[in-house]
């Protein structure tokens, strides 16, 4: 699964873990930045989460996903399905390589689909400023135009056309976190594998056909568009909401140009309640999540 930063890829991760509550799930849980924070909002704690931080799985982390497929091969009894959640600014490219052009782990753990969250209302503009949301809506199977009720009728009918320039042979669904039961996904398109991967082959990764898998000797090298950074913030005292609430409205909507997200859990005073602070463009979020002593 993948899409920008904020594009409501978690959302829907647990969207289908409610819809699927008798399949057992491995999650692979890729962060960008220092800190966990989306691995604390999925809502299904019995299943096997694995936490990357600091990083992309496409790059820089490519050689623990081949780790990580080596212990889950081990494990295989114990889960029915794996789902990779990339960061924001993940290539897909670089995080499906292992699962077609690796024999064993083809074999092992077959690619179903490579699904894309499109955010209606930020997807133009992420378009003109960064490459990861090229590469991230031409290379995955499904594309999940997300956020529709927050932009217009003729907006969405124009981000289709775009989506469709983009990828013509993507299914692309329109939806909001209100209708992602209407979704009826199609699997992997391996027609989208076909002379992707000549500048990331390497021509070992057919060899053998056991586990555990060897690592590449080459790798993929994605490099991040210029300037997009990851900052963590801890403060030792509560806030006070109002005026909390109030400077991070003005500070986006007036002075966040390039900032893409903020997302992090801030203790409110007078509250015992944790709040999750969510940023996407100039949309701000402040909400209750559950209780600081359950934590």
């Amino acid at each position: 699964m993948t899409g920008f930063l904020g594009a409501g890829k978690t959302t829907y991760l647990n969207y289908l873990l409610d819809k699927n509550k008798d399949l057992r799930y491995a999650i692979i849980e890729n962060e960008y930045g220092e800190e966990s924070i989306d691995s604390e909002l999925i809502l299904r704690a019995d299943d096997d989460i694995i936490e990357l931080n600091n990083g992309c799985l496409c790059c820089t982390l490519n050689d623990n996903l081949y780790d990580i497929l080596n212990s889950l091969y081990k494990r295989r009894d114990e889960y029915d399905e794996i789902i990779i959640e990339a960061t924001g600014v993940a290539d897909p490219r670089g995080l499906a390589a292992p699962f077609i052009n690796n024999y064993s782990i083809k074999k092992q753990f077959p690619l179903n689909r490579i699904i894309c969250l499109v955010d209606a209302e930020q997807v133009e503009g992420q378009l003109q400023s960064t490459e990861e949301v090229l590469q991230q809506i031409t290379f995955s199977d499904v594309l999940l135009i997300n956020k529709s009720d927050l932009v217009s009728e003729n907006s969405l009918i124009n981000i289709q056309v775009l989506l469709t320039r983009l990828n013509p042979l993507a299914q692309i669904i329109i939806v909001n976190h209100n209708s992602y039961n209407s979704i009826e996904v199609q699997a992997h398109n391996s027609e989208l594998d076909e002379g992707v991967f000549d500048a990331i082959h390497d021509s070992q990764s057919h060899i053998g056909s056991t586990f555990p898998v060897s690592k590449p000797h080459s790798h993929h090298h994605h490099t991040h568009t210029d300037g997009v950074r990851s900052l963590a913030l801890e403060f030792d005292r509560p806030f006070d909401f109002a005026k909390l609430h109030l400077r991070l409205l003005g500070f986006l909507t007036f002075q966040a140009t390039g900032l893409y997200r903020m997302k992090g859990f801030i203790c409110i005073a007078h509250s015992d309640q944790q709040h999750l602070l969510q940023s996407v463009g100039s949309r701000l979020a402040i909400d209750p999540k559950r209780p600081w002593n359950n934590n």
